[in-house]
């Protein structure tokens, strides 16, 4: 047999075997590509609509305080106010009294930090709304003597700061305010009998006369005020 001859037709064989695979490669990839494309044929493409989208966020819907609600939460906030001037005035006295050698209560209380930022904003420190206890007895004298931190002005001074810092310019803030006051001595007495069997000593009862005596000028000051800026609008409106 010519050895050419079998060379030349199995090498013809091959390449047909070789083209007849590539062939059918190609057929396959070609039937892959029209099956994707006839998959992906078959999707629709939906717009969708504001009746079936969903927000994103949600927005919370803001409700009005009624007329009744927002004198509630004043009452309570005036209420609170009371409250505090009323604790004041009573470690207030139980420091002079203290002075004095009649008190066993410590000298300034313990507070919640919203009461010592509102003293601290009032009086600028929490030393200024109770200076600190002299520790001897010649310096608690003097601190209750004329001038002194303790004596009966500068406790009716600090009282009053706090008074019409809380109530502001307000008529009926004040008398609230002074409500407060009186029963804020009233108190301190009762707790002083109590632990003593006595009434307030001579300068707590001064103090308390002082302060009174403040409120009165003050009010009648803010009343003549309020008569004249009246007088003044019902005299511009009859002019016109």
């Amino acid at each position: 047999m010519d050895i050419t001859g079998v060379k030349s037709i199995n090498t013809s064989i091959y390449t047909a075997k070789n083209d007849t695979k590539k062939t059918d490669s190609k057929s396959s990839d070609s039937e892959k590509t029209e099956d994707k494309a006839q998959n992906l044929g078959t999707d629709k493409f939906v717009k969708s609509t504001e009746s079936n989208t969903e927000p994103s966020t949600y927005k919370p819907t803001k409700q009005k305080l009624s007329t009744d609600e927002i004198a509630a939460l004043k009452e309570n906030e005036q209420n609170s106010k009371a409250e505090l001037i009323k604790k004041f005035i009573n470690d207030t006295i139980s420091n002079q009294n203290k002075l004095l050698g009649k008190s066993t209560e410590s000298g300034v209380p313990g507070m919640s930090k919203t009461t010592s930022d509102l003293l601290t904003k009032i009086f600028g420190s929490i030393e200024n709304a109770y200076p600190p206890l002299a520790t001897t007895p010649e310096g608690a004298q003097k601190a209750i003597s004329e001038g002194g931190p303790y004596s009966v002005n500068a406790v009716a001074d600090r009282i009053m700061t706090m008074a019409k810092a809380l109530a502001g310019d307000d008529p009926n803030k004040l008398q609230q305010m002074r409500t407060a006051v009186e029963k804020g001595f009233k108190e301190a007495g009762f707790d002083f009998k109590k632990a003593t069997n006595s009434d307030l000593p001579q300068i707590c009862q001064d103090t308390c006369k002082e302060v009174m005596r403040r409120f009165d000028e003050l009010q009648s000051k803010a009343s003549s005020t309020n008569d004249t800026t009246k007088s003044d609008t019902k005299d511009s409106k009859d002019s016109k």
